[in-house]
């Protein structure tokens, strides 16, 4: 199960709403590149609680970075 943790933004681009989180998962779940309808950005934080592992989301890919 994925949590929100935090919320640090949410803002218009020409692309669409798009909103800065930190995300607490397990390794096993799928890491989204959405949240609530809206486009996670650029730096977003992706913490696997049963590893300790920290991911980046890369917007411009649209990958998590490990």
């Amino acid at each position: 199960m994925i949590t929100i943790y935090k919320i640090d933004n949410v803002y218009k681009k020409p692309s669409g709403d798009v909103m800065a989180v930190e995300l607490r998962g397990l390794s096993t779940d799928e890491k989204p590149t959405k949240v609530a309808n809206k486009d996670i950005d650029n730096g977003s934080v992706f913490i696997e609680i049963d590893t300790q592992d920290i991911y980046f989301f890369d917007g411009e890919t649209k990958e998590w970075r490990g």
